[in-house]
């Protein structure tokens, strides 16, 4: 028993367990403006309209896409860029971004009652 509990204490101590982080509205807003920035008016307006943080969780993003093109655009195209500024931004470390379409479900997340 005492070995089991030791594993488990190095365990947590390698890789802690981390709580979902969700992004407030005006982490929101100011990840819109700077994706506005980066990206340009064109790109934003073609794929970014829309697109909302859910929440991070073990250095992943969750987010919600208007459509599936978009969302498959963001996922393939932009995900390394998107992630390197929402970290900047949330200032967390944040490997990877999974974007689907809003509606869809992350795990535990609940869709918006807003559209």
């Amino acid at each position: 028993m005492m070995l089991l509990h030791l594993y488990c204490e190095i365990q947590n101590f390698i890789k802690p367990r981390m709580t979902p982080y969700k992004p407030d509205l005006n982490e929101q807003h100011v990840l819109e403006a700077k994706l506005n920035t980066f990206f340009g008016a064109d790109v934003y307006d073609k794929y970014f309209l829309g697109f909302e943080m859910v929440e991070v969780n073990d250095d992943v993003l969750r987010a919600w896409a208007r459509t599936e093109h978009s969302a498959a655009v963001i996922q393939t195209q932009y995900s390394e860029d998107v992630a390197w500024i929402a970290g900047t931004l949330l200032n967390q470390h944040i490997k990877r971004l999974c974007v689907l379409v809003r509606g869809m479900k992350h795990g535990n997340c609940k869709q918006p009652t807003q559209a």
